[in-house]
């Protein structure tokens, strides 16, 4: 518990930025909080791991996730990378996983930017650009949550202070059950 009480104050240090994300709704989930899912069963994830095994959503039922579309050329990504390291430190014990699927980019590049930039999770590649736009997503970075069962819960376009008490507490809760 303390150590989650430390990880809230860092809350004052996450830098909020729309990241070119397009003007949305006060319905969108772009407003600097995470919303409801109400998009019915989660897409399917196809995607490849680093070293080429492809993978899909349900090889990481049973444990919570979050799911998030990235690339190395956009600023509030590179923003967001390591404070999903501490994350899953954060929750560790609870078994929480980070999957950063890649947009599009070259496997050899994303090596290069994970040396630079630190990240623990689960990385995964989308050459074919497709998957993002399968998941509703139209800008980078956008991410998911999703319970242990696979149901995506919550939702985000843009950037994210996953330290800010509102993005905490929806995260507890998929993670708590």
């Amino acid at each position: 518990m303390e150590r989650r009480k430390s990880f809230q104050l860092l809350g004052g240090m996450a830098l909020m930025a729309a990241g070119g994300v397009r003007a949305a709704g006060n319905d969108e989930p772009s407003q600097g909080k995470l919303m409801p899912w109400t998009r019915g069963a989660a897409p399917a994830l196809s995607a490849l791991t680093m070293e080429g095994r492809k993978v899909t959503l349900q090889d990481y039922v049973g444990a919570p996730l979050i799911l998030n579309f990235w690339a190395s050329y956009c600023g509030p990504c590179r923003l967001e990378m390591p404070t999903f390291s501490m994350l899953l430190d954060l929750y560790s014990d609870k078994k929480l996983r980070v999957l950063a699927v890649n947009h599009g980019e070259m496997p050899a590049r994303i090596a290069q930017f994970l040396q630079a930039v630190p990240f623990t999770g689960d990385v995964l590649l989308d050459r074919s650009q497709k998957q993002l736009a399968a998941w509703g997503g139209r800008a980078l970075p956008t991410s998911f949550i999703i319970d242990a069962k696979g149901r995506v819960r919550f939702w985000h376009i843009g950037e994210l202070d996953w330290t800010a008490w509102d993005a905490q507490s929806k995260l507890q809760q998929v993670i708590e059950g």
